[in-house]
């Protein structure tokens, strides 16, 4: 601290301190108010943690008191009233938490008697759909989607196209399930908003809803109009769901198409479901430019290729790319030409140690 300023703070004080008692003092009052705050942040501390418990226990209270009428509900022993009547106005949101909770463990008829249990707390929920905060629209569509969705279908819907990216598959997943196949339009006129999301991730909501879905995924697949990136991910949903009538679907995309995401996808679909006069496009295919789809036909090709393909695939063991050689080991072993690799892992060449790995990969 400066003197000047030392001398200044020392003529305004009541008694004639020198600069060691002074700075002194100045120490206590600095620690004076730092034990201050901390006697406040410990105040705060206890009040908050009774708040807290105050609050735990009154949901305490409250999931006891609409227990047991909600599982004479669930049985068929009591009519949703008997739950009702014990929820007050400002319970209601406690209350249709709890039943979401209930719901998510059960399925058929207990789950829509749930829902019915659910429906006159819907509508303060459903406002909340316009709410401000991201956060708390998802949560408001994740509930309607799971208790409500018969009524407030159309709300679900238009949070497809909320600004909020969270919202939005929030309400993708609520109208993606089997007991919704009929909502899966909507879903995949608005897979576009979804490009950024994990692909396995989008194809395992899309085939979520069942062998139901299967006719709309093929009819997506086919349209060239849509985004490859969306194509993909359904030619993945449809590899979940083994659809064999996707077959004939999927076999011209790898003439009219190059987006390697796309082809890989279809190839894959191939290698699960393909049939032999699909054979001459997963050759053609595995004499790509790109490696990734050089990888992928060399899988298509252990699962569909005859006798001339597997000398294909013993070739493509010595690929430039080791992620080619590694694809096409494992397509002649588990074609069953191991004794191709064993050749190979016993010789000098480059891909020896590769082929020792996927022989012991299965214990060959």
């Amino acid at each position: 601290m400066p003197l000047s300023a030392l001398a200044l703070m020392q003529r305004d004080l009541p008694f004639d301190y020198g600069l060691g008692e002074q700075m002194l003092l100045f120490l206590a009052i600095g620690i004076g108010m730092l034990l201050l705050c901390a006697i406040a942040f410990a105040a705060s501390v206890v009040v908050l943690r009774f708040q807290h418990d105050r609050r735990d226990a009154r949901w305490r209270d409250l999931e006891a008191r609409w227990e047991a009428a909600i599982f004479d509900v669930i049985a068929g022993d009591a009519e949703p009233e008997a739950l009702w009547n014990l929820v007050a106005d400002d319970e209601q949101l406690y209350c249709v938490d709890y039943i979401l909770r209930f719901a998510r463990r059960v399925t058929g008829e207990e789950r829509r008697r749930l829902a019915t249990l659910a429906q006159p707390f819907l509508p303060p929920i459903a406002e909340r759909v316009q709410a401000r905060d991201p956060q708390r629209r998802a949560r408001a569509v994740q509930t309607l989607g799971e208790l409500g969705l018969a009524r407030y279908v159309n709300e679900v819907i238009v949070a497809l196209d909320d600004p909020s990216p969270l919202v939005a598959m929030v309400a993708a997943r609520a109208l993606a399930r089997e007991e919704h196949a009929g909502y899966l339009e909507p879903v995949l006129s608005h897979l576009h908003r979804f490009t950024n999301w994990s692909p396995n991730f989008l194809a395992s909501m899309l085939s979520f809803v069942g062998p139901s879905a299967a006719p709309a995924l093929r009819s997506e697949l086919a349209d060239a109009r849509r985004l490859p990136e969306v194509r993909a991910v359904v030619a993945t949903a449809l590899t979940n769901l083994n659809d064999y009538d996707a077959a004939n679907v999927a076999a011209p995309i790898l003439e009219e198409e190059t987006n390697r995401e796309l082809v890989t996808a279809v190839l894959r679909l191939l290698s699960r479901i393909g049939r032999e006069e699909q054979l001459p496009l997963v050759r053609k295919a595995a004499q790509s430019t790109d490696f990734v789809i050089r990888a992928a036909a060399a899988t298509a090709l252990g699962s569909l290729g005859q006798a001339q393909d597997m000398q294909v695939l013993r070739e493509a063991c010595e690929d430039d790319s080791k992620w080619v050689a590694l694809h096409a080991a494992r397509a002649l072993r588990d074609a069953g030409e191991v004794e191709s690799l064993y050749e190979l892992a016993e010789s000098e060449r480059a891909r020896a140690t590769l082929a020792l790995q996927v022989l012991s990969e299965k214990g060959v």
